[in-house]
């Protein structure tokens, strides 16, 4: 009974379609209340929110706003800021964002398949692309203004609710370093890092990471 009184709260990163967690949605299913629509959360209590890569910043309005609703905070492969700055060592190299800006730009299945492989390393997640709903260059382009602009760095000291962060030590999108650095500002997080793993350990690592959710939310 305990187990269907919590939410499993599931958020998806840039480019990236609720498809994205498929598998887990159907395995927790089994035991929890699941949901995608972050919208939803006005209907919801005991909320455990499952934030993937930029989908974090989604989550860290919700726990500002939803504060007697969030009861645990999961960040995987996340960030507080993107880009690396004379005062932020631990993000990415701006290089990175202008290649892949350029690439969604001048093409956006291009842009898509380049960003992919960075995430997977293969094609094997490739279908994935052709659930996404249609986006305009201008959806993109205040995408990559975010990236290059918000930052949430203030904010983490007040998250006091208990945070699991996951990071893969192989992550070509996202470094690290960044979870690193969210794990010393959050007073009451957790870092795991799976060896191994890319930007996309809740797939490439999935039954280890299913575990831990699981221990977490228990």
């Amino acid at each position: 009974m305990f187990r269907k009184m919590t939410t499993l709260l599931f958020l998806h990163g840039f480019a990236t379609g609720s498809a994205i967690w498929d598998a887990q949605v159907k395995e927790f299913s089994k035991d929890f209340n699941v949901t995608t629509d972050a919208e939803k959360i006005d209907e919801l209590e005991n909320v455990v929110i499952v934030a993937w890569s930029m989908g974090g910043w989604k989550a860290f309005k919700l726990c500002n706003e939803y504060p007697q609703k969030v009861k645990g905070l999961v960040l995987v492969s996340s960030f507080a800021k993107y880009l690396k700055s004379n005062d932020y060592p631990y993000g990415v190299n701006p290089a990175l964002l202008r290649k892949l800006e350029r690439k969604f730009m001048a093409d956006y299945k291009e842009g898509m398949r380049y960003f992919y492989r960075l995430i997977f390393g293969n094609s094997d997640h490739d279908y994935l692309i052709e659930k996404l709903p249609a986006h305009k260059k201008e959806d993109f382009a205040l995408w990559f203004e975010r990236l290059k602009k918000e930052d949430f760095r203030s904010f983490l000291p007040q998250i006091k609710i208990s945070t699991l962060l996951i990071h893969g030590n192989q992550d070509n999108v996202v470094p690290v370093e960044s979870s690193k650095y969210m794990n010393s500002q959050i007073s009451n997080s957790k870092l795991e890092i799976f060896k191994g793993a890319g930007h996309a350990p809740f797939i490439e690592k999935a039954d280890k990471f299913r575990l831990l959710l699981k221990q977490f939310i228990e």
